[in-house]
């Protein structure tokens, strides 16, 4: 990436044509409409139809004014495509979802469709300024201008508007399209993230507090939004939302933490404060912390493909790789020259890596494997790969030799015994390389996984192996560790923590004795983690209806120290332990609904459930029953609850049969003087008898309650 692009442009795949030249005829239209035929090289004419590789990405080639088509799976280049001389020395980025392929030029808003089939340029519009961004996915496309806030469904072909355009606060960061064709864009000023489905603006999801730094991954298909600010990830699922903790340093970054936009697995890779990367499994709401002893170097955001974490080091050109399996840094990759740009694509489970103004670019597939293919050959298919060059050894992870890093192995020698002696004030040139940690939590405990460095010759031998706590302190209660050299790592285990957010860092060193004799540490660079993991599935709300009440339940949400916290109108206050409440004293009204949702936390996060509403229909009580006590004369069926309401009907006296009740409620007290027994209630019936519909005392029905003033179940309230 160029100096004056900020670390958040660097995303995707991007093309950056710096003096091209490129001859053409431009036809510009008064709304800005520019076609432009391509220049083919390889192949026939310019109407002639070009079949290019299912498992392939589009890659800028500045140098020579071309974007480029890559099979990947071959490692070679099968079509190529000139760009227009207007692109000349701009910022363009290259949007690809199946057969639409879009350069956007970054600077002027201009963006431009290439078709596949023919290898030229088809469609050209302006579209916003300088601060456009274009998403496509899952069929779909869309503006989103970050500086005004204004977003806009378009067409992929024609690029033009499709529907009306919505205005959100600004600025925006940037927004992705999920494996549904869902927009989400956030809106750090209101805390948000903003859903778009068909062009039509849904319900925002809160993602934090108004002014907080968000930045959004598309994992898996799934949104995933990073607040920098209040260390937390926010998981946003059709059942619901899940909130997760981070290590205290993701809000040390000073510019915010750095993430891809596009993951293409559920793990999340972060690089924030603090020297360390973090991985974020969505799968199962765990953090992993992995030390980088990182030196003064620019990088980009981290990617992940399969089990291993790529980082760009813009300083040196090269890729930081990151073996999860393995729970080591792998030798560097060279990508480009020091301080070149280097474009980062996921893309049909294969990453991409790419200079723009270089002649080669990297393939990666998920087991590791790369392929360097050759921008530039003339030739299509068929060129020859290069191999690639044996990088300099132990430059993983800032070790040794400007930063890098060290395959696991171990070394041998005689486990020392006492209590472990503090780092040298100095580094000693020839003390052993710490060992690669990485911390995960869970259960209250902090587990530190560690993996000795491989050592060259002239350093001193380990004895043992460490914990210390991030003051380079020894940690209580974590026994030193002792292993051959054979061994390929090790574990420790720190207990008795408390479930909650705080961010506990600690450090592993290799013991050994220095040039005279004395017990010295080299330390690791800090990892960190919480206690326990964030709850691992969002509850399943279930609201059923009953007379004034929501009786609510849902599914058990697995985890450490799991409590329930129901919010809506009446809802309980505090925390529950249970999966079950009733919620009582609401209004029983057919027109009228109570929404629900309930969170399921811990001290690493939350989960909130899809909201659940429900309906108290005072209908639902609906049953029949039989007169009674009316022989004396007919009974007036009223206007309302009251003795002295109109009268809209009769029931005819000594009519012992049924009446169909539809609710209750309470109303004047109602004497019943046509007997001896003087009975009365205030409980009216609302009733229909021969198609009218009315009230009428309780007393005269044979309901549980009759002339007692008390409701009878199953009967509900009228209201």
């Amino acid at each position: 990436m160029s100096g004056d692009l900020s670390p958040a442009r660097a995303m995707g795949a991007r093309g950056l044509f710096r003096r091209d030249r490129i001859t053409g005829q431009i036809a510009i239209g008064l709304v800005g409409v520019l076609c432009v035929s391509a220049i083919v090289y390889g192949v026939g004419t310019a109407s002639a139809r070009y079949k290019l590789a299912d498992v392939g990405a589009w890659l800028s080639a500045g140098a020579k004014g071309l974007v480029v088509h890559a099979n990947g799976l071959a490692g070679k280049v099968d079509g190529k495509a000139a760009v227009i001389p207007q692109m000349r020395g701009h910022h363009i980025k290259i949007v690809q979802d199946g057969t639409t392929v879009l350069l956007i030029d970054e600077d002027t808003g201009v963006v431009s469709r290439i078709d596949p089939s023919q290898l030229k340029i088809t469609q050209s519009r302006a579209l916003g300024g300088s601060a456009l961004q274009v998403v496509a996915g899952a069929g779909t496309a869309y503006t989103v201008d970050l500086a005004k806030g204004a977003v806009q469904q378009i067409d992929p072909l024609k690029l033009t508007p499709i529907g009306q355009g919505a205005a959100l606060t600004a600025p925006l960061a940037k927004a992705g399209i999920d494996a549904k064709g869902t927009l989400w864009v956030p809106t750090p000023q209101d805390g948000k993230v903003v859903p778009f489905q068909n062009g039509r603006q849904g319900q925002p999801v809160a993602a934090g507090r108004a002014g907080d730094r968000l930045s959004l991954t598309i994992a898996a298909g799934t949104p995933v939004v990073t607040n920098s600010t209040s260390a937390a990830a926010l998981i946003v699922r059709p059942g619901g939302t899940q909130k997760i903790n981070l290590p205290a340093p993701v809000a040390q970054a000073a510019d915010g933490v750095k993430v891809p936009e596009v993951a293409d697995g559920q793990i999340v890779p972060m690089l924030g404060a603090g020297g360390a990367l973090y991985l974020l499994n969505t799968a199962v709401g765990r953090v992993d912390s992995v030390a980088l002893r990182m030196p003064r170097h620019q990088f980009e955001p981290p990617h992940v493909l399969g089990s291993r974490v790529y980082l760009p080091d813009r300083t040196s050109g090269r890729l930081l790789v990151f073996n999860t399996d393995r729970n080591g840094w792998e030798q560097p990759i060279t990508a480009t020259r020091p301080g070149g740009t280097m474009e980062i694509l996921v893309r049909d489970h294969m990453l991409w890596v790419n200079d723009p103004n270089g002649a080669t670019a990297l393939a990666f597939d998920p087991n590791g494997a790369v392929k360097r293919i050759k921008k530039y050959e003339d030739k299509i298919p068929g060129s020859a790969r290069h191999p690639i060059p044996a990088p300099n050894p132990g430059n993983g992870n800032g070790n040794r030799n400007n930063g890098g890093g060290r395959a696991p192995g171990g070394n041998t020698g005689t486990p020392p015994s006492g209590t472990p002696a503090k780092p040298p004030v100095k580094k000693d040139p020839t003390a052993p390389d710490p060992p690669i940690p990485a911390a995960s939590g869970g259960d209250g405990k902090v587990t530190v996984r560690f993996t000795p460095a491989s050592q060259p010759q002239g350093v001193y031998p380990v004895t043992r192996f460490v914990l210390l706590d991030q003051n380079d302190r020894p940690v209580k209660g974590a026994s030193p560790s002792q292993f051959p050299a054979s061994s390929p790592g090790g574990t420790f285990t720190v207990d008795g923590l408390a479930c909650d957010a705080t961010t506990h860092a600690y450090k592993v060193a290799a013991e050994y004795r220095d040039k005279d004799r004395r017990p010295a540490l080299s330390p690791s660079g800090a990892v960190s983690a919480t206690a326990c993991q964030a709850p691992m599935a969002t509850p399943v709300l279930t609201a059923r209806p009953e007379n004034h009440t929501a009786s609510l339940s849902w599914t058990q949400a697995p985890g450490y120290q799991i409590t329930y916290k129901v919010t809506g109108p009446n809802a309980p206050a505090g925390r529950l332990s249970g999966t079950s409440t009733d919620v009582g004293g609401l209004t029983n009204d057919a027109n009228r609904s109570y929404t629900y949702t309930v969170t399921a936390a811990n001290g690493a996060g939350e989960t909130t459930s899809a909201p659940k509403s429900v309906t108290l229909n005072p209908e639902t009580g609906a049953r029949s029953f039989n007169m009674h006590w009316d022989d004396d004369t007919s009974t007036k069926i009223r206007s309302s609850p009251d003795q002295g309401a109109g009268s809209v009907g009769t029931i005819p006296k000594g009519y012992h049969g049924g009446v169909m009740v539809h609710c209750q409620q309470s109303g004047t007290r109602y004497i019943d003087t046509w007997n001896s027994a003087n009975r009365s209630s205030v409980v009216w019936d609302k009733i229909t008898y021969n198609g009218v519909t009315g009230w009428i005392s309780d007393l005269f029905v044979t309901t549980s309650g009759s002339g007692t003033d008390n409701f009878s179940p199953p009967l509900w309230g009228c209201n």
